[in-house]
């Protein structure tokens, strides 16, 4: 099966900002790609419902947007919530465009989603943002999915296998706040 993804670039002054769109029907789950803290989680009025999440060393910022309405997220997942990579943390949606919350102004459905370097914390918003060109990365994941199941009775979905990565437990023994 090809993967239905859109590549885009957006161009800032001399600096380009890659992200991607899947093409896919509304209420997909959206799986999170690296281990990490959530970092925002909300409505934005061009990404709609989206979420931030921050790598465990501080590196990586990855974003996902225009998630469905009504429903966005998986079940307690809020800001500062402890991710693994594989988990389902939202869903499939066309919100965004919209000074008012929770409204599909996205004629077709799709995820957004980009991965943002950051090696000093001035690089997160502004002018020195790195965004990098994930298309040969989405081919992998795309290849390498995590397997989800339909949670009966609800709209949510669930990882069918269990993965302990020591580095949701390394983070979560330093603060023991971050536990969900």
């Amino acid at each position: 099966m090809a993967l239905p993804a859109i590549r885009h670039g957006r161009h800032y002054s001399n600096e380009t900002v890659y992200y991607f769109q899947y093409c896919i029907q509304i209420g997909t789950p959206i799986i999170c790609i690296e281990s990490g803290v959530v970092e925002a989680l909300g409505w934005n009025q061009y990404g709609g419902w989206r979420i931030g999440i921050r790598s465990f060393d501080g590196s990586r910022y990855y974003y996902y947007a225009h998630l469905r309405q009504n429903y966005p997220y998986v079940e307690g997942l809020e800001e500062g919530s402890v991710v693994t990579a594989g988990d389902v943390i939202g869903y499939m949606g066309h919100t965004g465009y919209s000074t008012k919350e929770n409204v599909n102004n996205i004629e077709t459905v799709h995820l957004h989603w980009g991965l943002q370097l950051i090696f000093d914390e001035s690089q997160k918003e502004g002018n020195n943002e790195i965004w990098v060109d994930c298309y040969e990365l989405t081919k992998f994941l795309y290849r390498n999915r995590s397997e989800v199941a339909k949670i009966e009775g609800t709209k949510e979905w669930k990882r069918t296998r269990e993965m302990a990565d020591p580095e949701v437990e390394n983070h979560c023994k330093k603060d023991t706040s971050m536990l969900q």
